[in-house]
């Protein structure tokens, strides 16, 4: 059976219906935002959205059998489209607030002995009944996570396993021992006295003995003199493939360098438009 077919049976009444839509908008702006459910108008706000959105469909089909005018079927088109994405954004925000509510009092809301330590942060009174198994089952899988993660030893949580401690204790448990059950706490090193012979090095000797400790300086490089006859130009264009000189060396060619080359060179690099005379 159809959704459309099962509304014909629909038990709220038209005035019901429209609170119900009501409270799908009111509901979801108060959601947005907040880390826990919030109370629902309805314990039975779910069951309550089916009989409307099945309601809706069927004046929508019924629209179309009638051959009612383009804009009214339009409308109610946009407006059940309009709710179905009011719906799935509030699903969304209270699922998360309820997967977030079931893993901290699961995971992190445990007492020392391992019970449960429920903070009351939902009111269950106010909430739909599905929402209220979602939140089970979403515990009881992180339990098992719990199990199979040893988390309670991760924790530092002790643990009674087989009869044996399993885990940590705490450290008021080792405050509570008998202090004759402890070992005695280790007597204090003791120190050897050593030596120091302080050579007789007055403050030359140490300052001649630090830079013996050092290398010498390269010397300075000889600056190169400029060939005879060169011709000092600066480039003003960038050139992507390198200039052959007369001794079949590649230059590269940078925009504002400066470079001596020869006449011949300097005549080329000029008339191909690269380079510039500079006045000496």
């Amino acid at each position: 059976m159809s959704g459309v077919e099962e509304g014909k049976n629909l038990a709220l009444t038209p005035g019901e219906l429209d609170r119900v839509e009501k409270a799908i908008f009111e509901v979801a702006r108060q959601q947005r935002g907040k880390l826990v459910p919030v109370p629902l108008p309805f314990p039975d706000y779910w069951s309550r959205v089916v009989e409307l959105i099945i309601h809706l469909e069927q004046e929508v089909d019924d629209m179309r059998r009638e051959g009612v005018g383009s804009a009214r079927l339009s409308t109610g088109t946009r407006r059940l489209s309009n709710i179905r994405t009011q719906l799935r954004n509030l699903a969304n925000l209270r699922l998360s607030a309820l997967t977030s509510d079931a893993v901290l009092d699961s995971l992190l809301g445990r007492k020392k002995d391992g019970s449960i330590n429920t903070g009351g942060s939902i009111d269950w009174s106010k909430m739909d009944v599905n929402e209220r198994v979602f939140h089970t089952e979403v515990s009881n899988a992180v339990d098992k996570f719990r199990r199979v993660s040893s988390w309670n030893l991760l924790m530092g949580v002790e643990e009674v396993v087989g009869g044996q401690s399993v885990g940590v204790p705490e450290l008021v448990d080792f405050d509570r021992a008998d202090s004759g059950d402890l070992a005695p706490m280790p007597g204090p090193t003791a120190t050897i006295p050593v030596d120091w012979d302080d050579p007789d090095m007055d403050e030359e000797d140490r300052i001649r003995a630090i830079d013996a400790g050092y290398h010498e300086a390269p010397p300075a490089p000889t600056p190169v003199a400029p060939k005879a006859n060169s011709v000092r130009v600066r480039i003003i264009q960038n050139s992507d493939d390198p200039v052959i000189d007369e001794e079949g060396r590649e230059i590269r060619i940078v925009k504002g360098d400066l470079c001596e080359c020869s006449p011949e060179m300097s005549e080329t690099l000029i008339t191909i438009g690269l380079a510039e005379l500079v006045d000496a």
